[in-house]
């Protein structure tokens, strides 16, 4: 059995609980850092996983619906490393691999309660149990060229992918993968919903009035109520909604003629932007009235192929967030719709559309500048990092939405005066977040600068807490047991004891670690 994580700086983290048999099949459950599961079966060349919402609306976002709950042959790789790659011949030669030119794992102390030795090899580290008989225990390294372990796409990121492993032998009979017979190959689901082309019929205007229509073509697979709502800029500036009725699939209707006063003086150019795009129950719920608000902004979410094809399941997000970027200063509507749909590509919906829906996100407008850059945070405190060092706000979303989750009463602010997460609770407490990203053994020096920021950020009265995300780039330390992390701690005894931190969180693989004042090393 492996508790295997997958870390793509990019975008992806994603942790598999599965047995894998000498054979090479394998049977478990995938699960994204941020919320989304699914089950999983593979065999050979042969995979199929049953995902949720939130799985699915990662990883085809036009098809949540259709896919979600359903045995799916997904079109990319569920977990991104080749099912042979884990079996326990192919382990054996990773472990052969790094015996033969490694060097001797110094520093390392216990894994999942377990003492451990081990060796280091290009950045791999194989961990085995101290006493006989010795088991593998943990391993984890880069997959790049050279490594025992690769990355099944070939087009791998510059920051090479990482993966961490928990290995617990289970006795017994592995289960048998059974494939279901009712699994369906990914690109072949049909979303089973309306969609909609349009066609913007205009040419350039030299009289004093101008007209122009929209044509309308339903390429979906199931009929649809559709209605433009059309615009000008300048010109026609407010929205106006021409009903079409409900559109077969192929179907092609063109509006009546709209017209509006030419905004150019006599025998002068002037640009117009016609803005058209379809209004639809069946995918937009009760959001006209938003979405004819969003567009007398500039706000176009329809004119966007990625946009425009999100599943029933996602438009609400899409559209809320729209609209509290727009409330920033100094607007741009194509950089909202660029940040919108760079969210989407990186799969970061679903916990943006959690802090949106919930309404108690405090400054939905931060979304604006965040969006753009959704990659998971850098490691602040590894010698080299940029001085933007914390590019990406991934993390810090992630655990906005968990707080939330956690308690339903709460509200959160982002990136607040220096402090990347400030809670209120209905309790009138507030509570000071300061998230780094550990992605090597940086322990103490990500510990150092989070204390550092709540020191000179956090509000008066607030509780101060440092959280680590450990990230399984971070090697060992993603597994590692409470005692290596008390160790890097008793270094800033110091410092901690000072009340720089009322608590300090770790999350990593074996999961989460919590300290408060009389508990941090050297301070009792």
């Amino acid at each position: 059995m492996l508790k295997i994580s997958f870390f793509d700086q990019a975008g992806l983290d994603v942790t598999g609980d599965l047995t894998v048999t000498a054979g090479g099949t394998t049977t478990g459950k995938l699960a994204d850092s941020g919320g989304g599961s699914a089950e999983y079966l593979a065999s050979g060349g042969d995979t199929a996983v049953r995902g949720d919402q939130d799985w699915w609306a990662r990883r085809d976002p036009a098809r949540v619906g259709a896919l979600q709950a359903h045995w799916v042959r997904p079109k990319d790789y569920a977990f991104p490393l080749e099912n042979d790659a884990l079996t326990p011949k192919a382990l054996a030669s990773m472990i052969e691999w790094v015996r033969d030119g490694g060097t001797p794992a110094t520093g390392t102390v216990s894994v999942a309660g377990r003492a451990v030795v081990g060796m280091r090899r290009d950045g791999w580290t194989v961990l085995f149990s101290r006493e006989k008989p010795y088991r593998l225990v943990w391993f984890g390294g880069p997959l790049q060229d050279g490594t025992p372990l690769t990355q099944t796409d070939s087009s791998a990121p510059q920051t090479p992918p990482y993966v961490s492993a928990l290995v617990d032998p289970s006795p017994g009979d592995a289960p048998k993968a059974v494939f279901p017979a009712d699994a369906q190959e990914e690109e072949k689901v049909a979303a089973n919903l309306p969609a909609f082309d349009v066609t913007v019929n205009a040419t350039t205007c030299r009289s004093v009035t101008c007209s122009w229509s929209v044509t309308v073509t339903n390429t979906g697979t199931a009929a649809g109520d559709a209605a433009v709502i059309a615009s000008v800029s300048p010109g026609m500036p407010k929205t106006q909604v021409k009903a079409l009725g409900k559109l077969s699939p192929g179907q092609t209707v063109t509006t009546p003629k709209m017209s509006f006063p030419n905004p150019a003086a006599t025998n002068k150019d002037v640009a117009a932007d016609y803005r058209a795009q379809i209004y639809c129950p069946e995918l937009h719920g009760s959001a006209l009235k938003l979405m004819r608000r969003l567009q007398e902004k500039g706000l176009v979410p329809g004119r966007s192929r990625i946009l425009g094809r999100l599943d029933s399941s996602q438009t609400s997000a899409m559209l809320f967030t729209l609209d509290a970027m727009g409330k920033v200063p100094r607007f741009d509507a194509d950089k909202a719709v660029d940040a919108m749909e760079n969210a989407v590509t990186l799969g970061v919906l679903p916990e943006v559309g959690e802090l949106i829906r919930s309404r108690r996100l405090e400054n939905p407008e931060i979304l604006y500048t965040e969006l753009p850059n959704v990659i998971f945070e850098y490691d602040t405190g590894t010698p080299g990092t940029p001085v933007n060092g914390k590019t990406g706000y991934r993390r810090q979303l992630q655990v906005a939405a968990g707080v939330l989750r956690q308690d339903p009463d709460a509200t959160v602010k982002l990136d607040s005066k220096g402090v990347d997460i400030l809670v209120h609770t209905s309790g009138q407490r507030t509570y000071a977040i300061q998230v780094k990203s550990v992605s090597s053994d940086s322990v103490a020096a990500n510990l150092q600068n989070a204390l550092k920021e709540l020191e000179a950020h956090a509000p008066s009265g607030s509780t101060r807490v440092a959280l680590l995300h450990v990230d399984a780039a971070a090697g060992f330390a993603h597994a590692a047991g409470r005692d290596y992390f008390d160790g890097r701690m008793r270094a800033l005894s110091a410092e901690l004891c000072l009340r720089s931190a009322d608590e300090v969180v770790v999350v990593n693989q074996t999961g989460v670690e919590r300290w408060n004042y009389e508990q941090l090393p050297g301070c009792r």
